[in-house]
């Protein structure tokens, strides 16, 4: 007897809590469902055949690629451009007589991207920057000649070890 008044008395206890918790979320729901506005809200014709788009897409950039065909008709390069990355890829052709799978064959041939082909800021704006900022030489003085460039020092003379 004293099994089942244990078993009853948590099922007890779990109803309760259970009644609890669904008392408490019914107040939480209630303030925040309130009566919808009388007047409908205000909204905007369009008139039809207007040039202003209901809704505005932007362009995405797309990943455009070019594939290279020899006389053949085989691919001899792909060349993908995704945004501002642009890379070459080429197909894995065996050295000799090298079959798929041997040792001197390889499973995989990697991408190649161009060297100075990303674009770190506005290269126009370097170039410009780079051009003023040669030194021009400085104004000769009335009286004086202007200076001539320096020649090299002569080469040094080999020297003999004791």
């Amino acid at each position: 007897m004293l099994r089942t008044s244990s078993r009853l008395k948590l099922l007890t206890l779990c109803l309760i809590a259970h009644s609890g918790l669904a008392a408490a979320q019914a107040q939480q729901q209630a303030p925040a469902q309130q009566r919808p506005a009388q007047t409908p809200p205000q909204l905007e014709r369009i008139e039809p055949g207007s040039d202003t788009p209901a809704t505005t897409i932007p362009p995405k950039e797309r990943t455009r690629i070019t594939e290279k065909r020899g006389n053949d008709g085989s691919v001899t390069e792909v060349e993908v451009q995704s945004g501002k990355s642009r890379y070459i890829m080429k197909p894995n052709v065996a050295p000799g007589n090298a079959q798929p799978g041997d040792a001197q064959s390889s499973a995989i041939r990697a991408p190649q991207w161009q060297v100075m082909e990303f674009d770190f800021g506005n290269p126009k704006k370097q170039q410009t920057d780079q051009a003023n900022a040669a030194p021009s030489p400085a104004p000769a003085k009335a009286g004086v000649p202007a200076r001539a460039d320096v020649p090299p020092p002569p080469p040094l003379e080999p020297v003999e070890k004791k």
